[in-house]
């Protein structure tokens, strides 16, 4: 009598087709779980910079204007915002400001899935978001 030792190929291809399947189930639920944290991220920040700008304005009475990265700078040179945590954007969105109001755009975003990211925001997120839908 012979030991039966290891496992058939046919085994081996029954495994290796399960885990396949669960790969092409997961894989994208993870990217897309990703994409919206970026995107969150991002809107994050945005708040972030939108209360410094309140608040430098409410403490100044100055209301700061112009593109996003000179308003960064002075948010910082007054000491209202950290630069270190507000600069990154990692959804590959742009902020703008939209009526005295930082705004995240990403209609000049191509990439699909930061637009299916913006269908699964809250509506309290989705205020900071221009082009999304």
């Amino acid at each position: 009598m012979r030991k039966k030792q290891g496992f058939t190929l046919l085994e081996l291809t029954i495994v290796l087709a399960i885990l396949a399947v669960l790969a092409a189930i997961l894989i994208p639920t993870f990217l897309a779980a990703i994409d919206r944290a970026r995107l969150r991220a991002d809107i994050q920040s945005a708040r972030i910079i939108q209360n410094a700008m309140e608040l430098y304005h409410a403490e100044t009475g100055r209301v700061l204007s112009g593109d996003i990265p000179a308003i960064l700078g002075t948010l910082a040179n007054a000491g209202y915002l950290d630069p270190r945590n507000s600069n990154t954007q990692t959804a590959g969105a742009l902020w703008v400001l939209q009526n005295n109001r930082v705004m995240l755009d990403v209609s000049r975003n191509n990439a699909d899935a930061v637009r299916r990211a913006y269908n699964n925001l809250t509506e309290d997120d989705k205020q900071f978001v221009i082009g999304g839908s």
